[in-house]
Formats: structure tokens, C-alpha cells, sequence
């Protein structure tokens, strides 16, 4: 009886031990299904982004950092409520601007103080530094912009080429040498396309110091207008909304909502409320109807507000997003 119960024992063991080699197989298979780091965008979870502004992931970029004089990336997720990562960076002075690829893989953040782009790629945890860096011939970075060539456009200013757009190959991460002239603006700030990529939009400086916005067909340039705006001492890149009816443009105090057509501002508004805050940049939301917008008042933290292009009411507001935020991408 015993010598029985003692082989009962010894098969129990054998299968057991046969059950847990096999389940550390499967693991070990799937954990090394593949080479190549998941690409995919930061999110703590797998969720439902909604089309509207309760889904956005948004990248925001943060001219004064955690460590003095690097500057950082901060990515705020609207479904957690909070910012789930903190990019420190050190090539790109000041960040002005950050742009990340369609497919998640890629984040280019672009330096205010000294018109260099700095290059991130992800590995499924964390944003790394890729060890790409490209340097323009300027002092000074405004921005990046996607165009509808599928290359990343820089409004780059000082150096020995003023106020020009440009082109940066995604596919080498080249430079193209022959910037794109516009003589009308001296210092471009930033560019947005209409929704079918006929028409360009630009924000800047006139020669003679006049803040305006221009338009000009795309890629001839041609049928060029432009429109000085209104007791404005600033003016950051425009936004076209989704039905392309209206150009958006951050600047001091207010929102400019401005008609393509007739090329006359149409209206404003302020998402704070107070007249001292300045606002930097905006993204839409996937569908469109909302606004994310970030502005800084003098000693305090920069907010996100939330905007309703409805009625062009704030339906929602962040505060300390960031030290002081200049760009921001929404990423799905």
C-alpha cells in the first residue's frame, strides 16, 4: 500500500512539474516574440480614446524643465487626469516645439535658444534619446509643423537665412538645403495647412515689425495675402480648424479667429479669463470640435484649457501643466 501511494505521489509530481515547464515555455515565447522594441505611444493602460478632448494624449513641450536649462517634454494623458511622463532633455535649448511621428515610434523636439532638433525614439517604456541631433543655420526655433508632403516643417529664425521654412526628410532625418522663401514675414513663427494641402498659412512679423498672418497657395506661393493683426504684440503658429472655416491664432490675452475667405478676424476669445495671460500654442481634438490651448500669466505656471469651438466656451482647465509651455501635439 504504501509503495502505491508512493508512486501516486511520484506521477502527481511528474505531472505537475511537466504542467509548469510547459506554462514557463509559453511565457518565454511570448515575451521573445519579436526583436524590435514596441513602438506604440506611452499609455499607462490600454483604453478607449475617444474622439472628443476625454481621449487626447498631449505632448506638450516645456521651456523650463526640472533641471535648469534643459528644458523637457511633459506628456499629459486626459483619461489618468495627470502627467504620466516627464522627457528631460538637453540638445534642443528651451524647447519651442515638439512633433511626434503617426506611428509612435518617433518624437522630435525642437530648441528655442539655439535651433537645434533633438530626436527621441520609444522602446515601450520610455522616450530615449536616439543620438540624432540636426542643427539648423539659425539661432532660433518657433516651431514644427507636419505638411501635406508627409515632411516636418521648421519655422526657424536669426542665423544668416530670416524668417524661413525648413524641410526635414522623416524617412533620413535630413535637412533639405533650400529653405522655403517668404519675404513678406520676417520672423515666422509657425504654418498650418488647409485641409486639402492647397493653401498655406503663416504667422510672423512684418519687415516693418507689424504681427500678421498670411496665406498663399500650396506649394506655388502664389496669391499671397496677408492680414496685420490687431493690437497684438505676439502670435504664435496658426491652427486650421477641421472644416478649414477658421484660422486660430494664440496670442497675448486672447484667441483670433480668423475668416480664410475674406482674410478678417471673424472673432476672439479668452479661455482663462484674465486678461494677463498669454497663450502659446493649440491643438484640436480628433473630432474637431475642442480646442486644447496653453496659457501662463506672469509668476504663475502654465494651465491647460480645454475649449469648446461650439460656442468657444472652456469646458475644462488643468492648472500646472508645465513651467512654462510653448508647444503642444495632441497623439492618439
Amino acid at each position: 500500500m504504501k509503495k502505491e501511494n508512493n508512486h501516486r505521489i511520484y506521477l502527481f509530481v511528474a505531472k505537475l512539474s511537466m504542467a509548469l515547464l510547459v506554462l514557463v515555455v509559453a511565457l518565454s515565447a511570448a515575451g521573445c516574440s519579436g526583436d524590435d522594441p514596441d513602438t506604440s505611444a506611452p499609455q499607462r493602460t490600454v483604453i478607449d480614446r475617444t474622439p472628443d478632448w476625454r481621449g487626447a494624449l498631449l505632448y506638450i513641450a516645456d521651456e523650463n524643465g526640472p533641471v535648469p536649462g534643459w528644458g523637457s517634454v511633459r506628456v499629459y494623458d486626459n483619461v489618468s487626469g495627470f502627467v504620466e511622463k516627464t522627457v528631460e532633455q538637453t540638445a534642443a535649448a528651451g524647447p519651442a516645439d515638439v512633433y511626434v511621428t503617426r506611428d509612435g515610434g518617433s518624437m522630435y523636439v525642437a530648441g528655442a535658444e539655439n535651433g537645434r532638433i533633438d530626436k527621441f525614439r520609444w522602446d515601450g517604456n520610455n522616450w530615449n534619446r536616439g543620438g540624432v541631433t540636426l542643427e539648423l543655420p539659425v539661432t532660433s526655433i518657433s516651431a514644427v509643423m507636419p505638411g501635406p508632403d508627409g515632411k516636418l516643417y521648421v519655422a526657424a529664425n536669426g542665423g544668416e537665412r530670416q524668417g524661413q521654412l525648413f524641410r526635414l526628410d522623416l524617412i533620413t532625418d535630413r535637412v533639405e538645403d533650400q529653405p522655403v522663401p517668404f519675404p513678406s514675414l520676417l520672423d515666422v513663427q509657425g504654418a498650418a495647412w488647409s485641409p486639402d494641402g492647397s493653401t498655406v498659412y503663416l504667422s510672423g512679423r512684418s519687415p516693418q515689425g507689424q504681427w500678421r498672418l498670411c496665406s498663399a497657395s500650396w506649394p506655388s506661393l502664389s496669391a499671397e495675402r496677408c492680414l496685420d493683426l490687431p493690437e497684438t504684440t505676439g502670435a504664435s503658429k496658426p491652427v486650421v480648424t477641421v472644416d478649414g472655416r477658421s484660422v486660430l491664432i494664440m496670442a497675448p490675452e486672447r484667441v483670433l479667429m480668423i475668416d480664410p475667405v475674406s482674410m478678417t478676424v471673424r472673432g476672439t476669445f479668452a479661455p482663462s479669463g484674465n486678461p494677463a495671460t498669454m497663450y502659446s500654442d493649440g491643438a484640436l481634438s480628433a473630432d474637431g470640435n475642442f480646442l486644447f490651448v496653453t496659457g501662463k500669466a506672469a509668476g504663475q505656471f502654465s494651465t491647460l484649457y480645454v475649449v469648446s469651438l461650439a460656442d468657444n466656451t472652456t469646458v475644462h482647465t488643468v492648472k500646472n501643466i508645465s513651467d512654462t509651455a510653448r508647444g503642444i501635439q495632441r497623439v492618439e
